[in-house]
């Protein structure tokens, strides 16, 4: 499962659009999207941050370190944090 995929999941869990997510993390909802859709391949530590607090999760979650519920792919997450 990719971040994008974990973020998806979580925000539809809590039944949150695209755009709610973005209010409460301060970005911009077009993040959000191209997370979602794999298409962002570079995100900062601080939202990531931001985005496990919002969602009630842990960042190490958000970004797959744990593979108990990941499809087993073996695959990294895709999306490479870059700075504070």
């Amino acid at each position: 499962m990719t971040i994008g995929q974990r973020i998806r999941r979580r925000r539809q869990e809590l039944g949150w659009s695209q755009r709610e997510l973005a209010q409460r993390v301060s970005t911009r909802q077009a993040t959000i999207a191209d997370l979602e859709r794999g298409a962002q391949k570079e995100t900062s530590t601080a939202l990531i941050r931001r985005l496990a607090k919002v969602l009630g999760v842990t960042s190490d979650w958000l970004i797959g370190m744990y593979e108990d519920d990941d499809q087993g792919d073996g695959e990294p997450t895709g999306v490479a944090l870059v700075g504070a």
